[in-house]
């Protein structure tokens, strides 16, 4: 058997085990002579990735790429990802515990999560019995006002219902400001996007 026909008989194999193969670019015809494979044919072959052909699994756990809540096809939870939920910024006498959005509330959504609403208790622990609490609802800087400003009053009102529910010795105002008062720059310096800032922008504060 000449060099190529076990080749060729090995690439059978491959495929009949169901494995991809390479798809070499720019492969010799067979001329009455052995095909030879170089080392550039190696470099530019490729291998076609599809949902039928792929044999790993593709998870959240697994996955190497950046996951941020604008491009991620599945719902940010607490637990898995990288953003730290909640944070307590204290001025003078006024305490702000800062709710992350991306955490909270699924994208361009006004709905909180059953896991957001379950972490309310401990979060609110803080805050002393009885106490006037300001909660304020904040978007990034991309949008328009008129969409911006709904939503940023919808999730303010989204926190305190569930707010109410558990601790309803709470006296709560709300209200939304959309991009306004942002807490992290939505641009770098060179002004390309800032995903990271943007996300701590979209927040909402509990001001006690």
């Amino acid at each position: 058997m000449t060099a190529s026909a076990r080749a060729i008989a090995a690439l059978a194999a491959l495929l009949l085990a169901g494995f991809p193969v390479l798809v070499l670019a720019d492969t010799p015809s067979e001329s009455g002579s052995d095909a030879t494979v170089t080392d550039a044919m190696i470099r530019n072959a490729t291998i076609p990735l599809n949902a039928q052909d792929a044999t790993f699994p593709l998870n959240a756990k697994d996955a190497t790429f950046p996951l941020s809540a604008k491009n991620a096809a599945f719902p940010l939870d607490a637990e898995n990802a990288r953003i730290t939920p909640s944070t307590t910024v204290v001025k003078g006498d006024t305490k702000t515990i800062r709710l992350v959005s991306d955490v909270f509330f699924a994208f361009d959504s006004a709905s909180l999560n059953p896991a957001a609403i379950a972490k309310l208790p401990d979060i609110l622990a803080a805050i002393p019995k009885g106490a006037k609490v300001k909660v304020n609802g904040y978007t990034d800087s991309v949008g328009t006002d008129a969409y911006n400003l709904p939503l940023s009053q919808q999730r303010g009102k989204a926190v305190a219902n569930a707010m109410a529910n558990a601790r309803p010795d709470l006296k709560i105002t709300t209200n939304g400001y959309g991009k306004a008062d942002p807490v992290a720059p939505n641009k770098n310096a060179d002004g390309s996007d800032s995903p990271v800032g943007r996300a701590q922008n979209r927040r909402v504060e509990i001001v006690f």
